[in-house]
C-alpha cells in the first residue's frame, strides 16, 4: 500500500477504503455493478477509475494497438 501511495495512487486507495467503510459493503466487480451504486458513489468510482487509467497511461504501462486479423477479442464479463 505504501508503494501505491508513493506512485501517486493514494487518492484511489483512499476512495476504496472510504467506499468500503461507508457503503453497504458492496464493492463493484464489473461496470454493471457500478451502475447499481448510488449516484454520488458511482461518480466517485468512475472518477477514481479514470484517474487510475490516466496514471497507467502516463507510466506507459500499456498501448492501444489494432487486433491482429487471426486473433479474437477476449470477452470481459
Amino acid at each position: 500500500m505504501v508503494r501505491l501511495a508513493r506512485e501517486g495512487e493514494a487518492e484511489h486507495i483512499h476512495f476504496l477504503l472510504v467506499l468500503r467503510a461507508t457503503e453497504t459493503h458492496f464493492l463493484p466487480k464489473t461496470f454493471k455493478d457500478v451502475t447499481k451504486l448510488p449516484a454520488d458513489s458511482k461518480n466517485r468510482w468512475l472518477e477514481s477509475c479514470l484517474e487510475k487509467l490516466k496514471l497507467l497511461k502516463d507510466k506507459d504501462v500499456y498501448k492501444i494497438v489494432d487486433l491482429p486479423k487471426e486473433r479474437k477479442v477476449v470477452k470481459n464479463y
